[in-house]
């Protein structure tokens, strides 16, 4: 028996979230990453969720659930510095619950000037990491003086 769209139920798991960027989402509530305590200037807000598009970029859209005007532009921060390193204390680690280093994710907020995408900055000096297992993420602040909160994407 083939069900008309309309007729199937709605995947209980699931929730549209209608944003600014991105037009009409659908979630999974196992896609969301819940960042606790929040991001420092967000920290009302913590759950969100990755998405990329066009699927080819190594540009991801950070998609705040809980805000649809909330999207921050996020990139694996080896493609800006290929030896990109961070280095977390084994308590912020246990903290998000890893146990393996390939269930860490990590990525950085790029800063893309209205107009000049060639003068687009990331911010090396304070990556997101995520436990691609548990979904739990936190930014991490890093005390090492070799990254810059903005580090030139495109060279001059």
């Amino acid at each position: 028996m083939n069900l008309d769209p309309k007729e199937i139920p709605p995947d209980p798991a699931s929730f549209t979230v209608a944003t600014r960027n991105l037009g009409q989402i659908t979630v999974r509530e196992g896609e969301v990453i819940t960042f606790s305590p929040g991001l420092p200037g967000w920290s009302q807000f913590h759950r969100y969720v990755l998405i990329r598009r066009p699927q080819e970029s190594p540009f991801l859209w950070l998609q705040c659930v809980d805000n649809p005007d909330l999207a921050l532009v996020v990139i694996n921060p080896a493609e800006v510095v290929p030896q990109y390193q961070v280095a977390a204390s084994s308590a912020f680690l246990k903290e998000l619950g890893v146990e393996e280093p390939q269930d860490l994710k990590v990525l950085v907020i790029l800063t893309i000037p209205p107009g000049r995408p060639r003068e687009m900055t990331a911010n090396l000096a304070a990556p997101l990491l995520i436990n691609l297992l548990n979904r739990r993420g936190r930014q991490l602040v890093l005390e090492n003086p070799q990254y810059s909160r903005q580090h030139r994407v495109f060279p001059r």
